[in-house]
């Protein structure tokens, strides 16, 4: 921990080293340290106010500040230290120059492999939902994991149940980080579940709570879940989250013991109970509310935006119906910067990604590091 003063006012924040951060350079970010905010909202004491260091003659320059190391340590909790896989990024996290963009070819989801599995036919209505984020267009701001939580009662599990590794959102945000120390590529992944044809969470849970359905969903049954987390074992994305208290209900970070308001919670989201196994679902009320409306108005299903998708700025996200004659998620399977992760697996993911897309300088011979 370090002290940072400046024109009489001090404040104490822990130090991380970051690369691509100029040496000599700190970043200090805002929006921390509230006061009043709520129970919830004030973090019990997580960051510090940063505003208090701004002068009013100059809100947004912060000249002269003092910073001395404190006797004190804290640790920082990160979620990438659970999912993280050494010397995988070139193959997890694809890039590709601009100059060979053109000789490129899309790559698949493992379909052509062999497996012992019967191939996916779908159902009578046809339909083939499926995700393609763009991670040239992500920028990482974690927009899409703020609105899959808002939309779907997922609850905050709080930072002791973070520390020993128990996230409960649905969706992450991979950060890469490759190259040289003087020249490092950042990238970022969104990772919901994959919702594999072939998934390997579905064959190991002993109460079929993990099913497919025609669709191509990969779906849990919350009421038939008896938390073996056999599932979670047998997922390699590690995209499945496990209630291990009723964080939903009377834990800490939950109500703080005050009565629950019904209307912060989506009444079309099941509110899960201790003990299951819950994950990423497309967002299926979405889905099942446009097939009603469909029904009701005798007409074809038309675009679903799941809540990833509606709130992300650069529109990375992108889902349809691949069954459907000229969706746009069709289309985006055949860019030529399409993959899939870990598509050796031959799970066949019906979430894929589209390679993140350089454009080196040649003159600067840092940038082909």
């Amino acid at each position: 921990m370090v002290r940072a003063s400046a024109g009489g006012h001090a404040i104490e924040v822990p130090v991380i080293i970051e690369s691509g951060v100029a040496e000599g350079v700190g970043v200090l970010t805002l929006g921390y340290g509230r006061e009043r905010a709520g129970a919830i909202g004030n973090g019990n004491g997580v960051g510090a106010n940063a505003y208090g260091l701004s002068m009013q003659a100059s809100p947004w320059l912060v000249t002269g500040v003092d910073l001395v190391k404190s006797d004190r340590t804290e640790t920082i909790l990160r979620t990438q230290n659970y999912v993280e896989i050494e010397g995988e990024t070139k193959k997890l996290f694809r890039q590709i120059d601009l100059a060979a963009l053109a000789s490129a070819e899309p790559k698949g989801i493992g379909a052509d492999q062999p497996s012992l599995l019967d191939p996916w036919k779908g159902d009578a209505e046809g339909h083939a939902w499926a995700m393609v984020i763009d991670t040239d267009a992500c920028t990482g701001c974690n927009a899409c994991v703020v609105a899959c939580q808002s939309e779907n009662n997922v609850p905050v599990v709080g930072p002791e149940e973070i520390a020993r590794g128990r996230m409960m959102h649905w969706l992450r945000v991979d950060i890469y980080d490759e190259g040289s120390p003087e020249a490092p590529r950042a990238g970022f992944q969104p990772v919901p579940c994959m919702h594999c044809e072939h998934a390997p969470c579905e064959p190991v849970c002993p109460v079929a709570a993990s099913v497919h359905d025609g669709e191509g969903l990969n779906l849990q049954v919350y009421n038939r879940c008896v938390g073996t987390r056999f599932c979670e074992a047998n997922c390699p994305y590690k995209v499945r989250r496990f209630n291990f208290f009723g964080y939903a209900d009377g834990q800490p970070y939950a109500n703080l013991g005050a009565e629950s308001v019904k209307a912060q919670r989506n009444p079309n989201v099941t509110v899960r109970a201790r003990g299951v196994m819950e994950k990423c679902t497309y967002c299926i009320q979405r889905i099942a509310t446009e097939r009603q409306a469909a029904e009701r108005d005798g007409r074809e299903m038309g675009a679903i935006v799941t809540a990833c998708q509606s709130a992300c700025p650069t529109r990375a996200i992108q889902f349809g119906d691949l069954a459907k004659p000229g969706n746009a998620i069709a289309e985006l399977r055949k860019d030529p910067r399409h993959y899939a992760l870990l598509e050796e697996l031959n799970t066949r993911p019906r979430t894929t990604y589209l390679a993140n897309l350089r454009a080196p300088n040649p003159d600067l011979k840092e940038d082909h590091a």
